[in-house]
């Protein structure tokens, strides 16, 4: 299979995002607090690459729903 690589500033225009600013070091204790709860675990979002595959849209918010 051949890796695809999309910069953060062409993710960002595909997916009609806005985009955020954190402050200094929130992004580090955001990390910190979801690996405690271990938020991103198969078990509790299911596994992610099973999900891209099956997802047929081309938008963020056609992914929410």
């Amino acid at each position: 299979m051949k890796k695809v690589k999309i910069k953060n500033e062409e993710v960002t225009q595909l997916l009609d995002a806005e985009v955020v600013s954190f402050p200094k070091y929130a992004t580090q204790l955001i990390n910190l607090a979801n690996q405690n709860a271990q938020g991103t675990r198969p078990e509790v979002v299911g596994q992610m690459s099973d999900l891209i595959q099956e997802f047929k849209g081309r938008k963020l918010r056609e992914w929410e729903e």
